[in-house]
């Protein structure tokens, strides 16, 4: 009668090392999706404000614009000053469309200006990407289609850079200097949308449920 509970014990001990390993790598892994999180969180507020910086400075800054921008201010926790910003966002939509208007023609840069962009990183994200590996399907498709969108980002920084450093080449004709700028211009446009695309890519990951990692 001892025996069958010997076989028991046996294969429990057996058993055991394997399923707190299981439950090692499951606090591991969430562990990890937690602080992705917490690096989306920072990074989306990076992005958003140089989307809002750039629609001020060169593209536009309307109504359906600043309805996208709230939330994502709204959301941050972090660090950096914020409430600034968001009160000056509410301001601007609880302006008339007139008055709407003519702060954003006010906000825009004057002409042959330039803005200093940075690239952005995620640091974590790239450290790890064999481990998100084993997460589930559908969150290393998010993690994939935010590295790919920061990636064309940051090729359009690049150029940006690269446009704003020639503008200062004093040896450069008028006419190319104008042309030159007005492609400056154009890509900073191109950039705020990009930021607005990563953005919401990283509120793909934002928003998904950890425990279902």
């Amino acid at each position: 009668m001892e025996l069958p509970y010997l076989l028991v014990g046996w294969l429990l001990g057996l058993l055991s090392p394997r399923i707190i390993d299981t439950i090692k790598e499951k606090y591991a892994r969430r562990a990890l999706a937690t602080a992705i999180r917490s690096e989306a969180e920072d990074l989306q507020y990076r992005v958003s404000i140089a989307s809002f910086l750039l629609a001020q400075r060169f593209g536009t800054v309307n109504r359906d614009y600043l309805v996208w921008l709230r939330p994502r201010l709204g959301q941050y926790k972090g660090n950096e000053p914020v409430a600034s910003i968001q009160k000056f966002v509410e301001s601007l939509l609880s302006s008339s469309e007139d008055q709407l208007v003519a702060i954003s023609q006010h906000m825009r840069a004057d002409e042959g200006m330039g803005l200093s962009l940075k690239r952005f990183s995620a640091n974590l994200i790239e450290s790890n990407l064999a481990a998100i590996h084993s997460f589930p399907p559908e969150f290393q498709l998010r993690v994939h289609e935010l590295r790919n969108h920061l990636s064309v980002l940051n090729q359009e920084i690049d150029r940006a850079i690269e446009s704003l450093r020639m503008t200062f080449d004093s040896s450069m004709s008028s006419e190319n200097h104008k042309r030159l700028v007005d492609d400056l211009n154009a890509k900073y446009n191109v950039i705020q949308g990009m930021c607005m695309r990563v953005s919401d890519r990283l509120q793909a990951i934002i928003e998904y449920e950890i425990k279902r990692i």
